[in-house]
Formats: structure tokens, C-alpha cells, sequence
């Protein structure tokens, strides 16, 4: 025991005067670590562009007992000190801390230290993005971060992301792998208290390592003091000659497509295509030819890379150098190269007593700096993809029951969704699926607020949502009572806006056996419009009510045939009007009843004929009006009935011919009158003849009888 603190001792003295003096240092920028001795013993590193990188320190304290909860999530600078005695900062946040060992008199303890970007990894979200670039997308999931430390060095110029859908995945991931398919690239830019992130679309815009950007090879037989390569290695690998990227774009109902030829093509290979199908809405006529050059871009970069050894410690991803002294060198600006990632061991001499001396080395890879470097997509993320089908909501403005644009397209708010407050802005514009879709033609039934969608994703493209039908839920009940209606299917739309379920335009099949029907019911207004024809069959009967008025217009013939009885009743008026003639044809009898008066005008002429007896009864008075002449011809015998009496007026003259007989009798007198002369005859016999002049002509004799004849 007293040895064990004997060691500890002489290593807290040793460390005040003599951690400056060693090749690694380690300190909290923040002064918030564990109140104990902490010295950097050994440091194995990986860093590299589009990588978070990871520092593994192996540490070296005078207290076995350190509590690492105290270490975990603070700030740690290794100081590594270069050949000119300036230093390089790895500065990180504890994402890891263990306790190893204690070995001769030390307390051994492992220290990974990783970016503030790997805090991203800790927090898993659902999430929607609209109308938004993607450095306003990054932009705002860094804002969640305290410990954000970022630069941006786009020159590109950037176009709206519709949509961007988080599923279930980290921060992180989501960013990297929009960062990857847009072909960014990030490194870290380290200090003494803190790491800046610096977001890049452009490598060949790098700026050289710190110091003297010339790095010297020198094989490993040389020195190994000075800074400089001691290994280098060049390596190539076949890709393909030709990039072609495909798009479907449904606002222009075709498919668009880029191409872009490979730059890195060496040897005598095959020219081979790589075609890439985007899905739908993967770029526009404008965007295409940018990315099909940066996939070919993309591809590219792993075609021809440098695999090197050095000592140099100013190396580092996102940084150039120019190479010196190798016998590969051409002399022009393709000996300048961009490093792509690195790997640092370095260790100090705090073992002196066990031969264990510090050092440096590092093995990186690098390309020229000509090139664009891009990150494959994959390179550190994994593809999100949303297979399977999903729910969501409806929705819309507040006010509206039915949300759509001019391509049927409505809006959704998916159950997974925190922040969308279920109106217009919860999504963009989601197109629906229909059963028959054509130019001007189909079915279309749009989903309202508040319905429950059933949407799949394109390929699995989380960005890519497209509704494929709808689901009953608790809050939208079928619209018949199951399962007591389930014999029953058909459509019951509602009405709009502020219905309620009384308000609806129906059709619905029974199909329970014996009580078949079908049910139409038109809310308000139905229009039937057949182009030619139309035949209706009804087996037994048929009743039909209309509520108030029917117009029925025929453009041709029509033809009504009742095999059995018909009886019409109208309560009010009738007007029927025939434009041309009208035949009645009546098999039978005929019975016709007017209430009150019946008028019959008849422009021309009428003609009555009836195959045997006529009876005509009037029970008060007939007046006829005939405007010109009046003939009637009985072929047998007529007879005339007044039941008082009779007055007939002649406005010129009346002729009367008999053919044989001709008998007036008169009941008590009868009178013949013409001026001032008459003829009176009475029931008694008496016979007056009147007037001023009477003559009696005869060709023949005239004789007068009579008890007294008496002459003036």
C-alpha cells in the first residue's frame, strides 16, 4: 500500500512541471473536470471528411476511484505538440469513459471523446420539414443544440425541399444522409475550447494544412525526426463511365432523365452505364444535368486515391498539402492534394522506466485536390425508408370541410407528427390515388378533414407520401349500423358545410335474400342525362311521388301504352295543348264529367258522327251561336221537345219545306204577325184575321161557311 501511494505521489509532482514538456496534454477547457490528476498517456484517433470522428485517450490519473459520471458529456482538449512547438488541438466532447486498470503505481482509464454532432445521435425523432432549403432544415435542427458550433461554406445555389420527412431515425442520420444525397460535405476545424462543424459543397475550394503546406517524402529508410511521408501509395478502381439519372414528374406527365460522363476513366474498360431511377419528383428539367454530374461526381472520388504514412502532424481531413520529393511528381497543380481521412497514435513517456518513448505517426488517404471529393450516400448514414402503408388525417383551414387544389391533392397530419397542428400547414400537398384516373374522366372521391387516410410512400421514399385510401375509426363511424346492416354496401356522401348526418346523397344495395333493393336518394337536385337511350323494366309496380311540379318534354313521338286501367286525377287545372292534330280512339264507352262550365274552341271545323243514338241533356239552358250558316239533315224523323217555350229569331229570311205534311198545333193560340197584319187563332175556335188591305185571290172558286157570315 504505501508503495501504491508513493507512486501516486511522485506522479502528481510529476505532473505540474513536466505535462507541458510532453508530446500529448490534456486539459478541460471549462475547468469542470473530476477533481483529480488526469495526464494523456496514449491517443489513437480517426477522423475523415463526412465522419464524426472519434478520439480513444488512454489516461493516466493519480485517483483509482475517479467518478465517471463527473467526466461524461464535458469538454476535453488533447494538445499535441507539433515539430515546431506550436500545437494541434483534438478537442471533444466524454462520450465514453471507463476505468481500465492500475499498473505500476498508475491508475489507467480510457477516455473516447467524439464531436458535438454526435449528440445528435442521442435524440430520435418524427418530424416534417416544408419549403424549406436544406441549410434552413440543418439550421434549425442544430438550434435544438446548446453545444453547437457550425460554419457554412455553400456557394451553390439552393432550392426548396417540398417535403422532408424525419422516421425514426436521429438527428443526426437525417442530416447526414440529406447532406450525402445532396452531395455536402463537413470536417472539423479544431481549437483549444471547442470544434467548429464546417458544412461544404465544393472541395477544391480547401484551404492547405497550418504551417508550411509542402509535406517532404522521405522513404522510412531516412530520418524519422522532421514532419514528412514516409510511405505513399497510389491505387485506383473501376467505376462507371456514365451516370444517367430518371425522374417521373406528374405536373408534367413524363419522365425527364441527365446524364454525365466520368472524368477519372484510365485503361482500356468498358464503358459501362449506371442508371439510376430517382422515383418520382427526384429533380426537375432544370436540376437534372447538376445531379446527374454530382453522382458522377460522387463516384468518382473513389477512383483514384493515395494511401500514405507520415509523422506530419498538421494533417488533417478537409485540408491540402503539396507533396515534394517523390518521384511520381509531374510539377504542375495535380501534385496538390485534398486528405480525405486520417488516423492518429500518438504516445507519451510517462513509462520511461519500461522503454516506452513518445511518439507520433498517422496513415491517411488523400486525393487530388482537382477532384471533387463527395460523399456517397451511405457513406455515414442509413437509407430511411417507410415500407409498408401508414395512417394519417385529413386537414385543412380551420372553417373548411373539404381542402383541395386543382390536382385533387389534399393535406395530412401523420400520427407520429409533435409540432403540425392539424390545418393547412401540417404538410404539403399529398396527391390521392383513384380507382380510374384519365384525361378529363374517372372516379374522384376526395378525402374531407378529418378522415383517416391510409398513405404509402413511393418506393419507400419517406418523401414521397400518396394516399391509396381512407379507414373507419371511432370519431367516423360506416354509415350504416354494423353489423346489423352488414347485408348492406353503398356510397353516403354528407353535405357541405355544416351537415349533419340527416344530409346526405346516398346509394345503397340491400342484399339480404327476400328484401333485395336498391336505395338512391338525392339530397336536393338529381339530373339523369342519357345521350340516346333509355329503356326502364319494372317487374310488378311502380309508385312514384313528386312533391310539387313535373316537366316532361318529348322532341319527338311518344307512345303511352296501358294494358289494363289508367285513371289520371288532377286536383287543380289541366291544360293540355296539341300543336297538330289529335285522334281519341276509344274501344268502349266513354263517360266525361265537367264539374262546372266546359269551353271548346275549335278554330276550324268539327266534325261529331256517332254510329248510333246521341242524348244530350241540359239541365237549365243551351245557347248556340252559329256565325254564318247551320244546317242540320235527319235522315229519318226529328223531333223537337220543349218542355216550356221556345223563341226562335231569323234576322232575314226562314224557309221551310215539307215534303208531305206539314202539322203545327198550338196548345190554347197561335199567332202569325207581319206588321201591321196578323192571323189569330185560339182554343176556341176563333180564328182573327188582321191588317189594312186583305185580299183573297183564287184561280178557282171560294167558299165561306158558316151559322152567320156577316160582310162590311
Amino acid at each position: 500500500m504505501n508503495q501504491l501511494n508513493d507512486a501516486f505521489a511522485c506522479l502528481s509532482a510529476l505532473t505540474a512541471a513536466s505535462q507541458h514538456d510532453r508530446l500529448l496534454k490534456l486539459d478541460f477547457p471549462r475547468n469542470d473536470g473530476p477533481n483529480a490528476m488526469m495526464l494523456a498517456n496514449a491517443f489513437d484517433g480517426d477522423e475523415a471528411l463526412s465522419r464524426d470522428f472519434r478520439y480513444t485517450v488512454e489516461v493516466l490519473s493519480d485517483d483509482a476511484n475517479l467518478s465517471l459520471a463527473e467526466a461524461m458529456g464535458k469538454m476535453v482538449t488533447v494538445s499535441l505538440v507539433r515539430d515546431d512547438g506550436s500545437l494541434r488541438y483534438f478537442n471533444g466532447y466524454v462520450f465514453e469513459f471507463r476505468f481500465l486498470r492500475t499498473d505500476g503505481g498508475f491508475a489507467f482509464y480510457e477516455m473516447v471523446l467524439r464531436p458535438w454532432l454526435a449528440f445528435l445521435e442521442l435524440r430520435h425523432d418524427c418530424a416534417t420539414f416544408q419549403g424549406m432549403t436544406l441549410t434552413e432544415l440543418s439550421t434549425r435542427t442544430f438550434d435544438a443544440y446548446l453545444s453547437r458550433d457550425y460554419r457554412l461554406h455553400l456557394s451553390g445555389q439552393e432550392t426548396d425541399i417540398t417535403l422532408a420527412i424525419q422516421y425514426n431515425e436521429s438527428d443526426a442520420n437525417h442530416l447526414q444522409r440529406r447532406w450525402e444525397s445532396a452531395g455536402l460535405h463537413y470536417w472539423y476545424e479544431h481549437r483549444y475550447d471547442g470544434h467548429t462543424l464546417v458544412l461544404s459543397d465544393d472541395s477544391t475550394l480547401a484551404d492547405p494544412i497550418d504551417g508550411d503546406a509542402i509535406i517532404d517524402y522521405q522513404s522510412e529508410a531516412g530520418t524519422q525526426e522532421a514532419d514528412a511521408i514516409q510511405a505513399w501509395s497510389a491505387g485506383r478502381q473501376l467505376t462507371s463511365a456514365l451516370y444517367t439519372v430518371r425522374t417521373y414528374e406528374f405536373k408534367n406527365a413524363r419522365a425527364d432523365w441527365a446524364d454525365q460522363s466520368s472524368l477519372s476513366q484510365a485503361g482500356a474498360v468498358p464503358a459501362l452505364e449506371h442508371h439510376e431511377y430517382t422515383g418520382a419528383h427526384g429533380f426537375t428539367s432544370a436540376t437534372g444535368p447538376a445531379l446527374a454530374k454530382l453522382r458522377m461526381e460522387q463516384a468518382d472520388s473513389a477512383a483514384h486515391q493515395f494511401r500514405v504514412e507520415s509523422n506530419h502532424r498538421a494533417v488533417q481531413p478537409g485540408r491540402t498539402f503539396a507533396l515534394a520529393g517523390h518521384f511520381s511528381l509531374t510539377g504542375s497543380n495535380a501534385d496538390s492534394y485534398l486528405v480525405i481521412s486520417v488516423h492518429h497514435q500518438a504516445t507519451n513517456n510517462y513509462q520511461a522506466d519500461r522503454q516506452i518513448s513518445s511518439r507520433y505517426t498517422n496513415s491517411f488517404t488523400c486525393l487530388r485536390s482537382a477532384v471533387h471529393w463527395r460523399p456517397e450516400r451511405g457513406h455515414n448514414s442509413r437509407d430511411t425508408r417507410i415500407y409498408g402503408v401508414q395512417t394519417a388525417t385529413v386537414v385543412g383551414p380551420k372553417g373548411e370541410e373539404i381542402y383541395t387544389d386543382e390536382y385533387g391533392r389534399v393535406r395530412v397530419q401523420f400520427h407520429w407528427d409533435r409540432a403540425g397542428e392539424f390545418d393547412e400547414k401540417s404538410s404539403p400537398w399529398v396527391r390521392v390515388m383513384s380507382t380510374w384516373a384519365g384525361a378529363n374522366f374517372g372516379h374522384i372521391s376526395l378525402p374531407r378533414i378529418g378522415q383517416e387516410v391510409v398513405v404509402q410512400f413511393l418506393e419507400g421514399h419517406c418523401d414521397r407520401p400518396l394516399i391509396i385510401g381512407s379507414v373507419y375509426n371511432a370519431a367516423n363511424m360506416p354509415p350504416w349500423d354494423l353489423p346489423a346492416n352488414r347485408s348492406q354496401s353503398g356510397v353516403l356522401s354528407r353535405s357541405t358545410l355544416n351537415a349533419t348526418a340527416a344530409n346526405a346523397n346516398a346509394l345503397r344495395f340491400e342484399d339480404k335474400k327476400g328484401a333485395e333493393e336498391i336505395w338512391l336518394h338525392a339530397e336536393r337536385n338529381q339530373r339523369i342525362e342519357v345521350e340516346q337511350d333509355e329503356s326502364h323494366s319494372v317487374g310488378q309496380d311502380r309508385h312514384k311521388t313528386i312533391g310539387r311540379d313535373e316537366v316532361v318534354e318529348v322532341k319527338r313521338d311518344r307512345t303511352e301504352t296501358v294494358d289494363g286501367h289508367e285513371k289520371i286525377t288532377v286536383h287543380a287545372s289541366r291544360n293540355e295543348r296539341v300543336d297538330k292534330s289529335e285522334t281519341i280512339d276509344i274501344g268502349g264507352p266513354r263517360s266525361e264529367t265537367v264539374g262546372e262550365n266546359e269551353d271548346v274552341s275549335i278554330a276550324g271545323e268539327k266534325s261529331e258522327r256517332v254510329g248510333r243514338n246521341k242524348v244530350e241533356t241540359i239541365a237549365i239552358a243551351k245557347m248556340l251561336n252559329v256565325g254564318a250558316a247551320y244546317s242540320v239533315n235527319v235522315g229519318a224523323a226529328m223531333n223537337t221537345l220543349v218542355g216550356q217555350s221556345q223563341f226562335a229569331e231569323i234576322g232575314n229570311s226562314k224557309t221551310t219545306v215539307v215534303g208531305t205534311n206539314y202539322v203545327i198545333e198550338a196548345g190554347t193560340s197561335l199567332l202569325i204577325s207581319v206588321g201591321a197584319s196578323s192571323l189569330m187563332m185560339d182554343q176556341s175556335g176563333t180564328i182573327t184575321m188582321s191588317g189594312t188591305n186583305i185580299s183573297i185571290n183564287s184561280s178557282g172558286p171560294v167558299q165561306i161557311n158558316g151559322k152567320d157570315v156577316d160582310i162590311n
